[in-house]
Parts: C-alpha cells; structure tokens; sequence
C-alpha cells in the first residue's frame, strides 16, 4: 500500500451571498429534534458514533498505528446546524507529528491512480449501495446521486480553473475508508479523489451535518511536497453525511445539493469563510453570507463572490500551480 498520512479536516452545512444578513428563527427551516430519530431502526446496522474530539483522533492514530497502517489523523474542522446553539471550529490531534495543515492535490502526480495523472482530472465517485440513500426525508437515490452531481457540476463550471472534473464508477463498491478502519462498514478502496461515502456509516455530534476527511501522501520522512509549495500532497479526500437529519431535494429540511455543494468545496481544499454568530435576540447573523459559511441555514446552490474567489486562487493556475 502506498504511503499516505491521514489528516482530517472535516466539515459540513452552510450558505451563501456577498451582504450581511440576518435571519429569525422564523426565517430559518430548522432541522427535527434529534429525539424524533431515537430508536429507530432504519439506519445500516453498522452505523456507528465517531467523536470529533482531540482524545478521539488521538486513538483513531492508535488504531491505525497499531494496524500498520502509515495514516495519521491531523486534524477535525466541522460545523454545526442553525439551532444548535453552536458555532462549529477546528479540532486538532494532539500528536500528530509534523504540524503542517495546508493540503492539496498535486498536477500530474502518479501516485493517485485513480485519476487519470496524464490528463489533470480532479475525480470524484458517489456510492450507490444504500448508503445512498438518507433514512429520514423523502430523497432516493437517485435524487440524492443527481444533486451531489449537480453540486460538482457547479464547481467544475467555474472559468477561472480547468478542474476537468470527472465522475469515476464505484463499482457497486461500498464506499468508506474511515469507516473501514473501525468496522462500520465502508471499505479500504480508493476510487477516486473525492469519495461521497453516504449516510449510513457513521453518525456524527448532535448539529453536525456532514464531514469531509482528507488524507494526505507521506514517506519515509513525514508529509510529501514533491511540488514544493509548502502544502502537504493530498491523496484523496473523503465526505460522510450524518444520516440523523430530514434530507430532501425539494428545498425542506436539509437540502441534500446545498451541502454537496459546500462539503465539494472542501473537497477542492477550501476552508470555511466568513463570520457567523448567534445574537442574543435568537438570530442568526452571517457576514458575509457565502456557500463557504460554517452553518446550513436555508438551500443555497449558487456560488457567491467570495467562494469564487476562493477556489480561483486555489485552482486558476491548475495544472501548473
């Protein structure tokens, strides 16, 4: 097995637009209780909890030392639903060996072979197996499949970049490193560059919506930069939905390509932006408003200025960054 450090960013919800606004609580089409979805049956056995703490990523770099496996966890950045009383932030492995958290992917690196280095493709695979498919909502798979499409479709559009953004077959594969590592079902292959794992693998804290884990290459020295610009060489990046939420496609609950579309954003190495705060009054205030907020408040499938901004500086150079 080629040699990969395992870092974690992980992610999830959000909105956008270039103003300041602020919502009531009225305004905002808050997510069920979680205690409407306790005890029921309807979500794969396997499903399992996974903790976003530091003491949590401190063991899952045990197990995976212990396994032989040449990944570490770096570090978890997730966010919280509207209605959870919290602003999510970055959680950090306490030994993970070379502090490095920049990361991204590398042109022509052959060592991804799963996309095809030759042709720059950045590569993404969706899961068809039932994860597919959320337990609470009314989205099939198929509706699920054609907005996570849509969310790619709208990155790869962008014209400041040449992404070539591509979908690779799963194979009829169950997708899910990270699930793989602790038994919850998943599995060790690698498919693409970006893999959507689905939603009935692992479950996540309350108010946290989706994640998206990075792994990046390593050798005998630490973390790669074989293209020397200071950032750790992604390998390939992974997204779960947390499978205790209403997902739809129709604009009610948590919509399923508005979260596509931010958890992608990730997937292309970019960070969170913009300032979200709870007032006393009980609204919530985004400034500004943009896909790459830390928090889901309503559907949002439209790129704004500073997301733009964001994934052109990253990408406008590709692939002679």
């Amino acid at each position: 097995m080629k040699k990969l450090i395992f870092a974690l960013l992980c992610i999830v919800g959000v909105i956008a637009c270039q103003h300041e606004e602020v919502f009531t609580p009225d305004e905002l089409q808050a997510p069920s209780p979680m205690e409407a979805y306790m005890g029921n049956t309807d979500v794969k056995s396997t499903a399992q909890d996974f903790d976003l703490t530091p003491d949590a990523l401190d063991e899952m770099n045990e197990i995976l030392a212990m396994e032989g496996m040449e990944f570490r966890v770096l570090m978890a950045e997730y966010i919280t639903a509207n209605g959870s009383n919290e602003i999510g932030h970055t959680v950090i492995a306490k030994n993970v060996g070379n502090k490095q958290l920049g990361s991204d992917f590398v042109p022509n690196d052959a060592r991804r072979g799963w996309s095809n280095p030759d042709v720059n493709a950045i590569t993404y695979a969706i899961d068809q197996t039932i994860d597919a498919v959320p337990p609470f909502g009314n989205a099939t798979a198929a509706e699920t499949d054609a907005a996570i499409v849509r969310a790619s479709d709208t990155w790869n559009a962008l014209n400041c970049s040449n992404l070539n953004f591509t979908r690779n077959p799963d194979y009829g594969i169950d997708l899910g490193y990270v699930a793989a590592i602790y038994g919850y079902g998943g599995s060790f292959a690698v498919l693409a560059d970006i893999h959507h794992a689905g939603w009935r693998d692992l479950v996540f804290a309350p108010g946290v919506l989706g994640v998206t884990f990075t792994f990046i290459w390593i050798d005998a020295n630490g973390p790669t930069d074989i293209d020397g610009n200071g950032k750790n060489d992604v390998a390939f990046r992974e997204i779960y939905y947390d499978p205790f939420w209403i997902w739809n496609v129709d604009g009610s609950h948590i919509d399923v390509e508005t979260i596509a579309l931010h958890e992608l954003g990730h997937g292309l190495s970019q960070a969170h932006f913009g300032k979200v705060s709870i007032k006393k009054d009980g609204t919530f205030k985004a400034s500004p408003r943009a896909v790459m907020n830390a928090v889901y408040f309503a559907p949002l499938t439209e790129l704004q200025g500073t997301d733009i901004g964001g994934h052109c500086s990253i990408w406008g150079e590709w692939p002679h960054n």
